[in-house]
């Protein structure tokens, strides 16, 4: 049902009446009608929109990286420090 008022309306909804619809919680009909929104932007609307999910993009590979990286450096810090338990065990 929730869809036939999405398809029947959706030129006329503003986010309030969007709000409405998806207050059961369909995450589905938001992206659907900004997917829908989209076809009414400007050029320089959509650059910016894509420029901004290019940022998001890389800091999100930025923090990935940092991540990864910090993760190797504590698994070699571990085995430096179990070797080095190691060695004091050994008669």
């Amino acid at each position: 049902m929730i869809w036939c008022v999405f398809f029947k309306h959706a030129d006329e909804m503003n986010d309030a009446d969007l709000e409405k619809l998806i207050a059961d919680g369909d995450i589905i009909i938001k992206e659907a009608y900004v997917a829908l929104d989209r076809f009414n932007w400007t050029e320089q609307e959509l650059m910016a929109y894509e420029q901004e999910l290019k940022r998001i993009w890389d800091n999100a590979a930025v923090e990935e990286a940092k991540l990864d990286a910090a993760e190797a450096k504590g698994i070699e810090k571990g085995r430096e420090e179990g070797a080095k338990k190691t060695q004091k065990r050994k008669p």
